[in-house]
Parts: structure tokens; C-alpha cells; sequence
């Protein structure tokens, strides 16, 4: 039976006998994600010999409970002359996810987390006012991964009465303040808070097997291992995880939606400092919807030594001078802009409302939610978000693809920007007064609400040119004198397993006195002069704003995918995908990064050191065995964990 103390959490028994424990009945948030994966993961050792842990698999346990409840809930869920919801739905998650971390060749976690999360939505009032969009959000709460009917169905009870009173003592709220704020009403009643669709009916047959960290082991291993050729780097990590995710919706609607998704992700990472102490990073992704899909091993690991090989290179490039520029972002560089200037500022959601007037919190309000019609690009530029598209450029895997949304809709293709004018929004069911419906974006990380979300977003160029074209183009730009020109080929992700907080205080000390963001941090950089490229470093890219679509003079022909997970890591995460040819930048802001760095180590890594080869451990003398091996004090093998 699972303890309703929440200080001690919730244990459940997993594969191979070793128990996590979850965060219990307590409303989770995007901010505990991290926490949460190292309570939930953590193994343990299981008792020798102890067989596997039998789990009770019966899908129809699990849809008849949340049906049943369902129509209970509706039919019976009242509290005197208050409203009654108008309508709920549950989403079921079940998480199943194997994580292995590797530095130099050594294993330093291999683990498998399996759970399971419900996320309630229970709405009173009616469409055009209800408690949502609001303070607070859905409900999120671990319940029993077993498919035993009881259990699952009082889990859905209490859950849903706690969720009924919460949602009348929100609404009340949100009446209160709707009253004392000036033409609040007119506003609600103009756009409503909940819109009509269709209910959606979707199932997928669930495949065997499971997220086991001996599909990732040997992979991660070797990855890591191959960076203990160069000593010049100090610090590096491999990080690997594999995701499956059975989702399993209902509603009071109607909707009832079984479908899946998987994701597997490699990243490779390493860090070192140049001899004056400016830290240098650089890394590189794999990824594929499983283990077996991923790159060729010979592959991976060319990528690996290119990357190491350039960073040992980027400690005695030469610094970056400040000035104006001209930047071409190319391969995972041009996708990741892609994402900075117009993946993040296209949901259509409205921002919250608060209870203090004039606070609605329009300043979360994504920069071009409000330019509908509007000249947001240059004209040469298109783009979509398509989360239909079954496979990317190449046959390449997609993160972001989907049929139906975390409320119930058809995913849904949606011209998003057309000859630079912003043609439409990705939406939730959640109506502005522009856009009245859903087109089936509303994506929820594992511990939070749904919202609008990327899907797979494509942005294409009316005349794609080459790369040659496109370096012909730059330097047409530095003829103009007063600009110097550079390729950009990878820029900073604080998302990295790893990254270090320190960096991203320098980034913002850099930024004190300015009014405009936060600089973007580019960790591969190369100045372009006379067709000639000279790797640099200490650059630092300012005043990159949505409106920086405007100042794209060329796009290129060769489109690069980039498969991330926003809003968190592994399965919590929102699986996405950007695809974005190289996209020239006629005008940004280039500054020298500047400040105290500390200073590199004083003496070289052991590896550096001759007769030290990587995976060869020093001789030492052997010591004399003891005369019993039942002698007191005589050590016993400790098996590795």
C-alpha cells in the first residue's frame, strides 16, 4: 500500500528488484524534474539470487478504471449548490527509461527507472469561464505502475476530488478578480477559456520490451573512452538515455487515446581551458527513436574525434575582436537559432492571468504572438510546423512527430510563417481572440499543464543556395567594409547534462549595463576572411531578437534536424524537432568575451604523461596472499555496483 506521507515518498518495486521511490501525492512542477530522476532512479542492490519482480500487465484494467471513473465522476462529483465539472480527463503515463553515463571509458551510472504519473484536468464554470488559465495548473501525481483495476480507480477517485475542490476555490478566485479589474469581463466572455472540439479516438499497439541500460553500455563506454586520447581536455561525460513512453488519455468527451513514443539520446560533451583560463566546451548529439537506430558505431565515433580534435585546436585559437558582423549558422547551429528566434515565440497560448490588475503577465507573452499578419521574417523565408511528417531529410527519425496532442486533438499542419509574414500559431485549446480553436499543439512535459508546443517545425528558403553562394555572400558583406564575417556551427546548450552554473553567471555579468538579453554563447566559431577560415573563440553574439528573422539575407540548401526534448530530460521532457538549412545573418552584434578566468590547472593531466596509456593501469607490487583464506581479517570480493 503506498504511504500518503510525502516526506517519505512512495517505493515501488521495479525490474531486477530495485526500488525507487517517488515524490507521492504532492503537486509536482517543472523544477523538481531533477530531483525527481534521482529519487526515482536511484538502484539499489537486490538480494543474490533473487528473482525479477513479476509486474500484473492488464490494459483493460487500466482503460475500464479510468472510464468508469470517469462517467462516476461526472454523473456524481458535487458539493452543494456549487458547479459541477463540466469536464475532466485524465492522462496516464507510464515511464519507462534507462539512463548510463560513461567518463574515459569507466561506467559511472547505469540505471532503469519504470513508474507511472497521472495528470488530472478537471475543469468547472463553463468554456467561456471556467478555472483555468488561471493560478495553478493540472494536477500531477505518481500512482501504482500495476494494472490492478482497484488500485488504479481509488488512485483516480482521490485525485479527482482533490483536483473538484481545488478547481471551485480557484474559480472563486478568478471571479474575484475578474470583477475588480476594468473590462475583464468583456475580455473572458470574448475569447472563452476552453474551446469545442471534436472528441479523438487512437490506438496503437504497444511493442514488447523495455529501456534496459545494457542497449546503451558498451555504446556510451566506447564513446567516452575515446576522449582519453587527448589529454588537453579536462573534463568530459557521456550521457545516454533511452525513453518509452505509453501514454494512455480519456475524457468526460469522449476521447480515449493509447499510443506510445520513444526517444534515445547521446550526448557527448567535454571542456578544457585555453593557457589565459577561458573555458572552451564543445559536444555532440546522437539521436533515434531506439538504441538500434542510432548512427553506426565508426560513425559516432569520427564525429567524437572531430569534435575533441577541434576543441584541443580552439585553446590557442586566437580571441574574437568586437564589432559588427555578419554570421552564416550553419549545421546544429542554424536549427538551434531556429529555435531561440522563432520555435519559442509562436504559442498561441495565452499567458496566465493573474489576480492583480494590470499583472496578466503579458510580459511571458511569446514576441510574436501578437504579430499575426505582420512582417516578422525576411520575405525569402517559410516555415511550418508539421508534426504529421513521418520521417525527416534523409529518412532522419522526429522527435516532434505525433497524432494526437496531450488534450485530445488531431495533431494538425500549420503554415506558420509564409514570404516573412506570420501566418498562423500553434495552439491549444485554450482560444485568443485571433484563433478560436485548437490545431492540436497542446504538449505537456510529464509534470506540468498542456500548452502549445513545437511539433517538427521546417523552415525553408524561397532560393536555397549552396555553401559556396553562401560564402561568396559573406564576403560581398565584409566588401562593404566595417563588418567581419564568421560561421557559426554550434552554439551553447544549458540544457547539457553537466553544464555548470558558473558559465551562465558570466554570461549574465556580461550583459550587466545592457538592455537587451542575455548574449548568445556560440561554442564553434571560425572568422571568414577572404574565403579563408581561422578557428576563434571568446565570441559572444548580442541582441539576437525575433526581429533578427528580418536581417536573414540567404538560406542555404542543406537541412540539418535537430531532435531535443523541451521542458525537461528523458521522459519528461516534450520530444521536438527543428529542421533549418543554413540561414545567413546579415547583421549581429559581436562582442569579446572578457572578465577573470581561473587559472588552468598547473601541471599536465596524467594523461599527458608518456609512459601512461589510456586503459593500462600502473604496475604495482603485488601483495603476499594471506596463508588462510578463512584467516581473520582476510578481505572478500565486493561486487561492483
Amino acid at each position: 500500500m503506498r504511504r500518503r506521507d510525502a516526506r517519505r515518498g512512495t517505493r515501488a518495486v521495479g525490474r531486477n528488484g530495485w526500488r525507487g521511490i517517488g515524490l507521492g501525492g504532492a503537486r509536482l512542477g517543472p523544477g523538481v524534474l531533477s530531483l525527481g530522476l534521482l529519487l526515482l532512479g536511484a538502484p539499489l542492490p537486490a538480494a543474490a539470487g533473487a528473482p525479477p519482480s513479476a509486474v500484473r500487465v492488464n490494459d483493460g484494467a487500466v482503460r475500464n478504471a479510468m472510464q468508469d471513473e470517469l462517467a462516476r465522476s461526472m454523473a456524481d462529483l458535487h458539493l452543494g449548490d456549487e458547479s459541477r465539472p463540466y469536464y475532466v480527463a485524465y492522462t496516464i503515463s507510464d515511464l519507462d527509461q534507462a539512463t548510463v553515463n560513461a567518463t574515459l571509458g569507466a561506467v559511472t551510472v547505469a540505471h532503469g527507472y519504470r513508474g507511472r504519473v497521472l495528470r488530472t484536468d478537471l475543469r468547472v464554470g463553463d468554456p467561456g469561464f471556467d478555472n483555468t488559465n488561471f493560478e495553478g495548473g493540472a494536477r500531477v501525481d505518481t500512482i501504482p505502475f500495476e494494472d490492478d483495476y482497484a488500485a488504479i480507480r481509488r488512485e483516480l477517485w482521490l485525485r479527482t476530488d482533490e483536483a473538484y475542490k481545488t478547481a471551485l476555490e480557484t474559480l472563486a478566485r478568478k471571479r474575484a478578480a475578474a470583477e475588480g479589474q476594468a473590462g475583464a469581463g468583456e475580455d473572458d466572455a470574448a475569447v472563452g477559456d476552453f474551446s469545442k472540439e471534436p472528441p479523438a479516438h487512437l490506438e496503437v499497439p504497444f511493442p514488447s520490451g523495455a529501456a534496459e541500460p545494457d542497449a546503451l553500455r558498451e555504446t556510451a563506454r566506447k564513446l567516452s573512452a575515446l576522449l582519453a586520447e587527448f589529454p588537453d581536455i579536462q573534463t568530459s561525460r557521456v550521457s545516454a538515455t533511452y525513453a518509452i513512453v505509453r501514454r494512455r488519455f480519456a475524457s468526460s468527451e469522449g476521447s480515449f487515446v493509447d499510443d506510445f513514443q520513444r526517444t534515445t539520446r547521446i550526448d557527448v560533451v567535454a571542456d578544457t581551458q585555453a593557457p589565459d583560463g577561458m573555458k572552451l566546451r564543445s559536444f555532440v548529439p546522437f539521436t533515434a527513436l531506439t538504441p538500434s537506430g542510432l548512427p553506426p558505431l565508426p560513425q559516432m565515433e569520427k564525429a567524437v574525434r572531430a569534435m575533441a580534435k577541434e576543441l584541443v585546436a580552439m585553446r590557442t585559437a586566437p580571441v574574437a575582436t568586437s564589432g559588427a558582423g555578419a554570421v552564416l549558422f550553419e549545421g546544429l547551429a542554424a536549427p538551434q537559432l531556429v529555435k531561440q528566434l522563432l520555435g519559442d515565440q509562436i504559442a498561441g497560448t495565452p499567458p496566465p492571468r493573474t489576480a492583480q490588475a494590470g499583472s496578466d503577465e503579458g510580459n511571458d507573452q511569446p514576441a510574436l504572438a501578437s504579430k499575426l499578419g505582420q512582417k516578422v521574417a525576411a520575405p525569402l523565408l517559410g516555415a511550418v510546423d508539421d508534426p504529421t511528417l513521418g520521417a525527416g531529410p534523409g529518412g532522419a527519425p522526429l522527435f516532434g512527430a505525433y497524432k494526437i496532442d496531450d488534450e485530445g486533438v488531431p495533431a494538425q499542419r500549420v503554415p506558420v510563417i509564409e514570404h516573412g509574414v506570420l501566418k498562423g500559431l500553434l495552439m491549444s485549446r485554450t482560444p485568443r481572440k485571433e484563433i478560436a480553436h485548437s490545431n492540436g499543439h497542446a504538449r505537456a512535459p510529464r509534470f506540468a499543464s498542456p500548452r502549445a508546443r513545437v511539433g517538427t517545425l521546417i523552415v525553408t528558403g524561397a532560393h536555397p543556395v549552396a555553401r559556396s553562394g553562401l560564402v561568396g555572400e559573406l564576403g560581398k558583406i565584409a566588401k562593404t567594409g566595417g563588418v567581419t564575417t564568421y560561421v557559426v556551427r554550434l552554439l551553447d546548450d544549458e540544457t547539457l547534462p553537466g553544464s555548470e552554473g558558473d558559465d551562465l553567471m558570466a554570461l549574465l555579468s556580461f550583459g550587466l549595463g545592457s538592455h537587451g538579453p542575455p548574449p548568445v554563447r556560440p561554442l564553434v566559431v571560425y572568422r571568414l576572411d577572404h574565403g579563408k577560415e581561422t578557428l576563434v573563440r571568446g565570441v559572444l553574439l548580442e541582441n539576437l531578437l525575433p526581429r533578427s528573422l528580418k536581417d536573414i539575407a540567404a538560406v542555404g540548401s542543406e537541412p540539418t534536424v535537430d531532435n531535443y526534448l523541451d521542458g525537461g530530460a528523458g521522459f519528461s521532457g516534450v520530444p521536438s524537432t527543428i529542421i533549418s538549412p543554413p540561414l545567413l545573418v546579415s547583421d549581429v552584434d559581436i562582442r569579446r568575451q572578457t572578465g577573470r578566468n581561473r587559472k588552468p590547472p598547473l601541471y599536465p593531466s596524467p594523461l599527458a604523461l608518456p609512459d601512461k596509456k589510456p586503459g593500462k593501469a600502473p604496475d604495482r607490487p603485488v601483495p603476499a596472499a594471506p596463508a588462510s583464506a578463512s584467516s581473520v581479517g582476510a578481505q572478500q570480493p565486493r561486487p561492483l555496483m
